[in-house]
């Protein structure tokens, strides 16, 4: 609806919502026939209806007014016969159809529960009825039914017969009596009557009727139960008032009816005073006022309505970016909006009568004065072109446009806008200077349309094709005038020709582009496929001129959407596998966003957890690792996640029996196309088996070294005696001397004292021989602990003494720092350095008998310690000296392979590095790597 036609209908429903008011007053002394034409009349008036009818519950016959235009298409007879046998719910538009004619028909009742009758209202119009309209029909409706009410009431009261009898006075008061009595039962209103005191005596038959009780229920104060609760007190209150005041006074009520619904009432008391001013007796009366509170309260909700709609109207209009007016029949301004005011620079009471004048540029007056003059005077519209100067003092171009509209009572008033046109004026002149060049561009548009890669047409407003480019004649195999003439649809798949000429339809019906894809034959009678695209072109009126359109081949679109939809079942086809793919690898997989949160575990790995996937999302995850292993394995998560590189642990994840297994978890970034980590994909592989295997290897390289250092001590067996021989010896060769020094005839306490010091040094030295045999004999577990390295390599070199000197092999020991502390087992580091050696020793005895010496090296170096062990052998004949240390490879005769092999194993297992290589010319070097104890210099144990 237009903005003016709005505003319009806003201020003309308070009229309207009068005008229903005082109908009522036009129909005293009507009869229910003449009630229900006046109310039609209204009605079809006052509404945008095609017709309107009433109809009363005794009677089958329709009270109908038809508008002439609607008339024409269906007879009042039709209408009446559609609707004796049409019913609907109370105030609800249904769907009604008249000889082809989509109708909305809204029934509205006459009468609590429709009991006097309806009325029935019908428009064509899709939005029938508005919130306005609905509000009149129902205020209408009540008003008749109230009227009607009335007088069916009134015309069914008759005076009795045995009234009429009798002689002409007793006739007289007889009938008087009986006017009076049917007076007051009749009247339209509840009466009554009260001792001085407020006690009903006396009730009408309206009274009892109404209410549904007795005379005798209602008479003293029995009547106030029949009251709203709401309204007792306030009720009760003003009841004692007008007893204290004697002074009558209307009062209004809620009053129960007999069917238990609520009713509105005036109330009203008079009092009746005798001679002495004293109250002889209340009389009251109470009038139904329920419609009158409905349609206040319907007005009211239509005021609301109203000024709402008004502050919503002057918003919009002050929003516009135009200036927007109104004007008098006169011509003279009496509105201008915000924006005219803004554009203007000036207070409205400059512009508003004929002030806009002084605006306008002085050369545009007379004209723009002149066709203003003439339209205000003659026309319902009028359209100029003006400048109109602004707040900077620049004059802009503008276009007026306006229209005028008469009211419902005849007012006339135009509205209109200016808009800013100063762009499109100063681009006319550019127009005009290019219309030579454009009339050139046609000739060589149609040149282009010719060469454009596609079938190029246009049609008239009504949708006749005017033009097909020669492409398109050529396409089809057709002259321009069959083709013209209409010859070019048989060119249209015979499937598809319905739908393409439907779509048509729709865009030349709504005036819209539209677009529809069919096939078209060629001239060698193969179709392909097009998508026919049209679009309107607007002539300066704003009408469509002509269509413009084009055919473009998507024959491969079509096939490569073809392919695209086999495409996307593959892809369907290859999601189902990868879910059974995921849901058969041997390892529980899962997913994280890129901060490490879960986002997906796959089916397997819930049913090992035996968790739902909610109790895994984010990082709920983490209460299934062991507790001893949550916090080592939650750092090395997120410094994987920071890194953004592949990593991967070992830890123990609790089952759903409540066992933990060892898993090696493996995650994997992934990227988008821009280099962004989206998420990480992971699988976790249980590794339980593996895990108890490498327990089972360790034990067995245990037993192995155990038996390797047993096997090395049997074969020192001589040199071992030997060692523990020389001490012993010592210790009986010193008691023998200190016997002596003790027995003879001057005993010498000082020589014998230094003898037995001997022999407590002596037993000492056999004493250490003998721990360091024990201990590297002694089986036993791992136990990792601080050590000095010298602590680690002396007792070594003290127990095979006797070994170095049978090989005439002088070993030293070299330690840039005698206080380098390392992390390890004593016993496996001691089986190591007696491996190597052993092994140094035996080289050099093989050799040449040129000095043979053994030096073990040591320094600490970026927190590990070096260890090396050189000899003066042959060296190293091996090119690939990693074999060395390879199980079962033995460069001896009688070697088995191990000792190599275990000193790696016991290298690796502390966290280190073993090699070998040459010294140079002669001799082989072996060096080994620990990591040192934290706290290196500290003083530590030597056990």
């Amino acid at each position: 609806m237009p903005l003016a036609t709005e505003r319009w209908a806003l201020e003309q429903l308070p009229r309207d919502l009068e005008r229903l008011s005082r109908l009522p007053e036009t129909w005293k002394g009507l009869d229910p026939t003449s009630i229900a034409q006046s109310v039609l009349e209204t009605l079809l008036d006052m509404l945008a209806l095609d017709f309107v009818g009433l109809r009363f519950n005794d009677t089958t016959h329709v009270f109908l007014r038809v508008t002439p235009d609607f008339e024409s298409i269906c007879s009042p007879e039709q209408i009446r016969a559609a609707l004796n046998g049409w019913s609907a719910p109370d105030d609800t538009a249904e769907g009604l159809d008249l000889d082809g004619q989509p109708v909305r028909v809204v029934r509205c009742p006459l009468g609590v529960s429709a009991g006097i009758g309806e009325i029935l209202a019908g428009s064509r119009r899709t939005d029938f009825p508005d919130g306005q309209e609905q509000s009149k029909l129902r205020i209408a409706a009540s008003q008749a039914s109230l009227a009607c009410r009335e007088m069916r009431e009134l015309s069914d009261r008759r005076p009795p017969e045995d009234r009429r009898a009798g002689p002409a006075t007793a006739q007289a008061v007889a009938e008087s009596e009986w006017r009076l009595h049917l007076i007051i039962n009749t009247i339209p209103a509840m009466a009554w009557s009260t001792t001085p005191d407020g006690l009903i005596d006396f009730c009408n038959q309206n009274f009892v009727d109404y209410v549904g009780w007795t005379a005798e229920e209602i008479s003293g104060q029995g009547f106030w139960p029949i009251f709203h609760p709401d309204d007792t007190a306030r009720l009760l209150a003003a009841w004692q008032e007008i007893l204290a005041t004697k002074q009558p006074r209307d009062v209004e009520g809620r009053i129960r009816r007999a069917d238990g619904e609520y009713r509105w009432f005036v109330l009203r008391q008079n009092p009746l005073l005798d001679a002495d001013g004293a109250i002889i007796k209340w009389y009251g009366a109470g009038a139904d006022i329920e419609d009158r509170k409905r349609a206040e309260a319907a007005l009211e909700e239509a005021r609301s309505a109203l000024l709402a709609s008004e502050e919503n109207l002057n918003l919009i209009i002050n929003s516009l970016p135009v200036l927007v007016w109104s004007a008098r029949p006169d011509g003279s301004a009496d509105f201008i909006n915000q924006s005219w005011r803004d554009y203007a620079g000036e207070p409205a009471d400059k512009i508003l009568e004929w002030g806009f004048l002084d605006l306008y540029h002085p050369d545009d007056v007379p004209g723009m004065m002149e066709i203003w003059t003439r339209d205000v005077a003659h026309n319902d519209q009028t359209a100029l072109k003006g400048r109109i100067r602004g707040a900077d003092g620049q004059y802009r171009w503008f276009y007026f446009a306006g229209r005028k509209l008469t009211d419902a009572q005849g007012l006339v008033r135009w509205f209109g806008c200016n808009v800013d046109i100063e762009d499109l004026m100063r681009t006319e002149e550019a127009l005009k200077a290019s219309e030579a060049a454009l009339r050139d561009n046609e000739r060589r548009l149609e040149h282009i349309i010719n060469a454009v890669p596609g079938l190029v047409w246009s049609a008239d407003a009504h949708g006749a094709v005017t033009f097909l480019s020669q492409q398109y004649l050529d396409y089809i195999g057709m002259d321009a005038g069959s083709a013209l003439a209409g010859a070019w649809r048989d060119a249209v798949h015979p499937d598809d020709a319905g739908g393409l000429f439907e779509t048509w339809a729709v865009a030349l019906a709504q005036g819209r582009a539209n677009e529809h894809e069919a096939r078209l034959r060629s001239a060698d009678g193969g179709y392909r496929w097009m998508l026919f695209r049209a679009s309107p072109y607007f002539d300066g009126a704003g009408r469509i001129a002509e269509w413009l359109g084009v055919n473009i081949d998507i024959e491969d679109r079509k096939e490569a959407q073809d392919a695209l939809a086999a495409s996307e079942a593959a892809l369907r086809d290859s999601e189902r596998q990868l879910q059974q793919i995921v849901s058969s690898i041997p390892g529980l997989t899962w997913s994280s966003d890129a901060r490490g949160a879960t986002t997906f575990w796959s089916q397997q790995y819930l049913d090992y957890a035996g968790a739902r996937l909610e109790d895994v999302l984010g990082y709920k995850f983490a209460d299934y690792i062991h507790p001893d292993d949550r916090d080592h394995v939650m750092a090395l998560w997120a410094e994987i996640i920071a890194a953004g590189t592949p990593g991967e642990a070992e830890l123990r994840l609790r089952r759903a029996d409540g066992e933990y297994r060892w898993f090696l978890i493996r995650a994997c970034p992934f990227f988008d196309e821009h280099g962004n980590l989206t998420q990480w994909f992971g699988v976790n592989v249980d590794i339980e088996n593996r895990k108890r295997a490498e327990e089972d290897l360790r034990q067995s390289q245990g037993d192995l070294a155990h038996v390797t250092r047993m096997t090395t001590i049997g074969e020192l067996a001589v040199s071992i005696a030997h060692e523990v021989n020389q001490p012993l010896m010592a210790v009986v060769t010193n008691a023998g001397a200190c016997l002596r020094w003790l027995d003879g005839p001057q005993s010498d306490i000082a020589m014998a004292r230094q003898a037995a010091e001997r022999i407590v040094r002596d037993g000492h030295r056999a004493g250490d021989i003998v721990t360091s045999l024990r201990n590297l004999a002694r089986k036993s577990s791992p136990r990792m602990e601080r050590v000095l390295l010298e602590a680690v390599v002396q007792p070594v070199l003290d127990l095979l003494g006797g070994e170095l000197k049978r090989h005439g092999v002088s070993a030293r020991i070299d330690l840039e720092d005698g206080a380098i502390a390392i992390l390890g087992d004593t016993t496996q580091l001691q089986q190591v350095i007696l491996n190597l050696t052993m092994n140094a020793v035996e080289a050099m005895a093989g050799g040449a008998a040129s000095p043979r010496q053994l030096i073990i090296h040591a320094n600490a170096r970026e927190g590990e310690a070096l260890v090396t062990v050189t000899d003066t052998g042959p060296g190293l004949v091996l090119d690939d000296t990693n074999r060395l240390f390879e199980a079962f490879f033995s460069t001896k005769a009688q070697g088995i392979g191990m000792g190599l092999s275990i000193c790696r194993s016991i290298i690796e297992a502390h966290g280190g590095r073993i090699w070998a290589a040459n010294n140079g010319a002669r001799g082989g070097v072996f060096s080994f790597t620990l990591p040192l104890a934290e706290g290196h210099g500290v003083h530590v144990s030597t056990r």
